[in-house]
């Protein structure tokens, strides 16, 4: 069930890119973030980088990541810590806010590109 941002009635799945980021910067494949159930160590990590993305650079909140990665509220909470937890060390933070702002302007370009495609179409 992806998260959706509605733009005068049209809904944009940003979900898949918090999923696609953290993915592309763990080199695991971006199915096996949506996986249910336990995974590998570097999965497992890559997963809670992809809540924490959807959580702190998208600004979903922790029940809509729970139900995005199909996970309780206290999973994603954790997972959330780990991250934050993760960041004390000085290039881990950094190459998380890069990550953050990446996803940040792919969620920005692609809603200022529909929402010019559909005031083209008006």
């Amino acid at each position: 069930m992806p998260i959706a941002i509605s733009i005068r009635n049209q809904l944009f799945p940003i979900s898949g890119l918090s999923i696609a980021a953290a993915a592309a910067a763990s080199s695991v494949p971006a199915a096996s973030l949506a996986a249910p159930g336990r995974s590998l160590a570097r999965i497992a990590r890559a997963r809670q980088l992809a809540v924490y993305l959807h959580h702190v650079g998208l600004g979903a909140s922790l029940s809509a990541c729970a139900r995005q990665f199909r996970r309780d509220r206290a999973t994603v909470r954790h997972a959330c810590a780990v991250i934050e937890h993760l960041r004390d060390d000085r290039r881990f933070d950094q190459a998380a806010a890069r990550l953050e702002s990446a996803v940040r302007a792919q969620r920005d370009m692609v809603l200022a590109l529909l929402a010019d495609f559909e005031g083209a179409a008006q």
